[in-house]
């Protein structure tokens, strides 16, 4: 594999933005179950849109062509055997990172997202690509103080995002992030991902078996319904745990029953 470029952009949706006009992708693989942001990136640049589904254990239900340009996502940060296998198998796999910032590159780019690990930043999204534009992308000009940033102002800031174009990260969030204890929080993150999976093994649905080395970005912990996974999140959250549950909003044709609907997210 080539080396990687090190791009520094504002958004994880503007990435897979740069990168299909990096690559001149013209048609790419999807999966249903993705954050609709990047769905929306996709169909921004005019790119067609081939949906995929995903089993139980996260990976792709079926086989791609060669050739195709895929968009796989490492899903909460616990899917890198999944990562590497398709990186293996096919040349133009594009690694979405937002849910596993620490993650090495794989495939012809990956990006990632820094506001989901570290969420005083109001933007920033480190691209590696194998690929890049011969043009000159501004930088964003936002200005804020990550030390005193509001809920209030994050809300603003995530609309302003909306309408952002391709932008290189603000200045205020690159200085930032260059002052956090980066290998603290992997340490923190990892330490209570093995006390909940100690805690909820035996109940959870998905066999989870991660490497080592991995940082992951929550405990997805999935229930027998959807039913069972509402009251748990009840529970939960009654006890002051953060509980997520990611992404309904599916594609329109998509009409099939899910086992998405039994997922929850336990934040780290």
């Amino acid at each position: 594999m080539s080396d990687y470029k090190l791009i520094k952009l504002n958004t994880a949706r503007n990435c897979i933005r740069y990168v299909i006009r990096a690559f001149n992708i013209k048609e790419i693989y999807l999966p249903y179950y993705l954050c609709p942001c990047i769905r929306s990136a996709v169909f921004n640049e005019n790119c067609k849109i081939n949906y995929y589904h995903i089993d139980k254990t996260f990976k792709p239900a079926a086989d791609f062509p060669q050739d195709a340009y895929i968009l796989y996502p490492d899903y909460f940060g616990i899917c890198s055997d999944i990562v590497e296998k398709l990186s293996k198998k096919y040349k133009n796999l594009i690694v979405d990172n937002a849910h596993s910032f620490y993650s090495e590159p794989k495939g012809i780019a990956s990006f990632n997202s820094l506001r989901k690990f570290f969420p005083a930043l109001a933007d920033g999204a480190f691209l590696y690509t194998t690929k890049t534009l011969n043009t000159e992308i501004p930088t964003d000009d936002y200005i804020y103080n990550p030390h005193i940033l509001t809920y209030e102002e994050l809300c603003k800031n995530e609309n302003r995002l909306d309408f952002q174009g391709i932008k290189m990260i603000s200045k205020c969030s690159n200085e930032y992030f260059l002052s956090l204890d980066i290998e603290n929080q992997k340490q923190y993150r990892r330490e209570k991902f093995d006390i909940l999976h100690k805690k909820y093994e035996k109940s959870n649905c998905l066999k989870i078996n991660i490497k080592e080395y991995t940082v992951p970005f929550g405990y997805p912990y999935l229930l027998k319904s959807s039913i069972e996974a509402d009251n748990t999140v009840k529970q939960l959250n009654s006890k002051g745990i953060n509980v997520y549950r990611y992404w309904n909003n599916l594609p329109d044709d998509y009409q099939e029953k899910v086992f998405y609907n039994s997922l929850v997210v336990i934040t780290l």
